[in-house]
């Protein structure tokens, strides 16, 4: 409950991410940064917060890759599935949530309104986005 709270206040403090774009479906990829902050290390030494908006384009396989961290994702608009090995898939749906555990391999997969979603990390500081 917790995460769908902190994830709700992130969606308010971007004042919309979503009402900003097109509600057409995307035509390219974009990953937009929107905050990348360090925890304090008194609480959670090594880690940071990265939160980005993402939009995938119809009818789109992205490479399959995991994360060193915690991926928790904020479904905007469209149809988005996060397939993973060994695990159950995620329907992202607008207004739900998603989450894929650490060094879970995945992939995003759109269908023909492609997508659009708020992905939150905790994640390993200074390392990569992703693995492929």
């Amino acid at each position: 409950m917790k995460v769908t709270s902190l994830l709700l206040l992130i969606m308010v403090a971007c004042g919309g991410c979503s009402a900003t774009r097109e509600s057409r479906p995307p035509t390219k990829m974009h990953v937009e940064n929107l905050l990348r902050q360090l925890l304090v290390d008194e609480f959670t030494p090594g880690r940071e917060i990265v939160v980005s908006y993402v939009e995938i384009p119809p009818n789109t396989r992205m490479d399959r890759h995991w994360h060193l961290g915690e991926e928790f994702q904020y479904y905007l608009e469209g149809d988005v599935t996060i397939e993973q090995d060994g695990r159950p898939t995620i329907v992202g749906t607008p207004g739900t949530v998603g989450h894929v555990p650490y060094k879970q391999m995945h992939t995003a997969v759109t269908g023909l309104k492609g997508g659009r979603l708020i992905v939150f990390r905790v994640h390993a500081e200074g390392e990569p986005v992703r693995y492929l």
